[in-house]
């Protein structure tokens, strides 16, 4: 069996060397010259604290220089309290638990601006909301910009599927998943049909009695997405033996995700003792594991053809034969399938149910186009013109990833904030996080009523602020990475809103039933911006969510 190193293991021991090499030498030359012992350990011990500084100097000169030549200026910088910028790691993590989700961003962007740089422990985090750098990384300037490998190392328990990769290999996953969402899969329902049901036969069990729909919408994503992509039934929803571990350990895993990117650069400290991922993963390749195998032996059995493409893992079978390759991708997919999908089938609930004259505007349309029983086609969704604006607004202001991050290849820049300024000095290997959160509710790009939810912005003369600068909404992405699975995401959650309220004739809210340390903090009802209007307490995870469910009571 071979040995499995904890990251923070891992971080140590590549450490060592610059950290004790310096010393060595120092100690080693100063006792060749017969100096007293105390001399030697003396300056041993000063060898890597006067190097690093001798770097840290020779880096800003070098910096300097590439300046003056790209005609930039540094990013503004944010001064924390404390040492290396530690308050704001601390800060990031109260934030997480206790506050709303990049309340910390929208105070740093008042104070400093829409771009700032969170230099913490030596390592730059550029943060942007500024849709024209958005532009360039993801567009103009692709190949210009990367993940990079401390985002992998900090994601590796995601593999090296499409989500995680770069360069070639990124493109090798992408070409693998680009033929299963073609238009004749995108528009077969009957996926979401089956499983729909299932969701709203529990919903109908509940019997006026408070249920958390969120639990629901999550269930119903995973089986839904299982299916489509593996074709396996996990049957959440009928309470499944091994759906009470599986979708558990993919929520208890993107947590420990989140938490290392709000310590980043310092999570390795925390997980020298062991892997906080590894538990949950290992129950989620576990599950995966024999289902690639049984495909993979099946191909076998056929003389190497695989089986005709149905599937996700059908069409990955027919590019590789690779297990380990196969279950990256399969649990990337998946990740995005499941969790993006109920997060916003949850928080688009939420705003109808909050909102009862839209409500009725979209039951109403719903009727029109298709009576109190039909099953909505494809052709009969492209109609519901109302609920892709619900949809697209709920998706403005509580996006499923609601940030991301790239890395500069090599030093560039990045225009100024300010008409006619000088652009922004970006030194290679720099992060450049972005918080889509934030540039949705800006009011600079959507007006004074930004922090309302009104989906009409989307169909009256305020839908032209996206017309003419589609950088500033960005749920699925841009540029070549765009989510691939856009439509079907669409597809997915519209049908089951379709079926939800043909089904339902009240949708109310059970704030009784909501725990009590999931509800909204009081100081919220005076704060600034959307979570004065908040009855419940999103919260952030790579992916969104309601803390402590969604509680609502559901009546025929």
């Amino acid at each position: 069996m071979s040995l499995r190193l904890t990251p923070g293991v891992k971080f140590i021991l590549a450490a060592l060397p610059k950290l004790t090499l310096p010393g060595a030498i120092v100690y080693l030359v100063a006792h060749h010259l017969s100096y007293a012992r105390w001399v030697c350990v003396l300056g041993s011990m000063a060898a890597w604290p006067l190097l690093s500084l001798v770097h840290a100097q020779l880096r800003h000169m070098a910096e300097e220089r590439e300046i003056r030549a790209l005609g930039a200026v540094r990013v503004p910088e944010v001064k924390g309290k404390w040492p290396w910028n530690l308050d704001l790691v601390v800060g990031r993590l109260k934030q997480g638990k206790d506050g709303y989700p990049f309340d910390a961003v929208e105070v740093m962007t008042r104070q400093y601006g829409e771009t700032f740089n969170m230099c913490i422990f030596g390592e730059n985090r550029v943060v942007t909301q500024n849709p024209t750098h958005i532009q360039k990384m993801y567009a103009t300037d692709f190949e210009g910009w990367e993940k990079g490998d401390r985002f992998r190392w900090q994601f590796a328990s995601l593999g090296l599927g499409v989500f995680v990769s770069d360069g070639s290999m990124w493109r090798f996953h992408r070409q693998m998943m680009r033929p299963f969402f073609s238009r004749d899969r995108i528009t077969d329902l009957d996926n979401f049909s089956r499983h729909c049901e299932n969701a709203l036969d529990v919903l109908r069990a509940s019997d006026g009695v408070p249920i958390d729909f969120q639990d629901v919408a999550f269930r119903f994503t995973l089986d839904a997405a299982a299916e489509f992509l593996c074709g396996v039934r996990i049957n959440s929803l009928h309470g499944d033996e091994n759906s009470q571990t599986f979708g558990p350990a993919m929520s208890s895993l993107q947590h420990q995700l989140a938490q290392r990117s709000r310590m980043a650069p310092l999570w390795p400290f925390f997980e020298i003792k062991r892997d906080k991922t590894r538990v949950y993963l290992d129950a989620i390749q576990n599950f995966f594991r024999p289902i690639i195998q049984a495909a993979l032996e099946k191909k076998v059995a056929n003389d190497g053809n695989a089986a005709p493409s149905d599937t996700l893992l059908d069409e990955l079978l027919e590019k590789t034969s690779d297990p380990q390759l196969i279950l990256d991708q399969t649990m990337n997919v998946l990740f995005a399938g499941r969790d993006t999908t109920a997060a916003t089938i949850t928080f688009l609930t939420y705003c109808l149910a909050t909102h009862p004259p839209v409500l009725a505007r979209v039951r109403a349309e719903i009727a029109a186009q298709l009576g109190d029983l039909r099953s909505p086609t494809f052709e009969d969704i492209k109609e519901l013109k109302l609920l892709r604006a619900t949809i697209n607004e709920t998706l403005r202001l509580f996006p499923p990833v609601p940030g991301n991050v790239r890395s500069a290849i090599r030093s560039t820049t990045l225009p100024s904030n300010i008409q006619g300024g000088k652009p922004y000095y970006i030194p290679a290997g720099t992060k450049v996080p972005f918080s889509t959160m934030t540039m949705h509710k800006s009011k600079k790009f959507w007006g004074d009523d930004a922090d309302n939810w009104d989906p009409d912005r989307f169909l009256d003369e305020r839908n032209q602020r996206v017309v003419s600068n589609p950088f500033i909404f960005l749920p699925f992405s841009a540029g070549p990475r765009i989510c691939l699975g856009q439509q079907f995401a669409y597809q997915e959650i519209s049908f089951f809103i379709v079926r939800l309220l043909q089904t339902f004739q009240s949708i109310e809210l059970a704030p009784e039933a909501q725990p009590e340390d999931s509800r909204p903090p009081a100081a919220w009802a005076n704060g600034p911006g959307r979570k004065k209007l908040e009855k419940i307490k999103p919260k952030s995870d790579l992916t969104m969510s309601v803390a402590g469910g969604l509680w609502l009571t559901v009546k025929t």
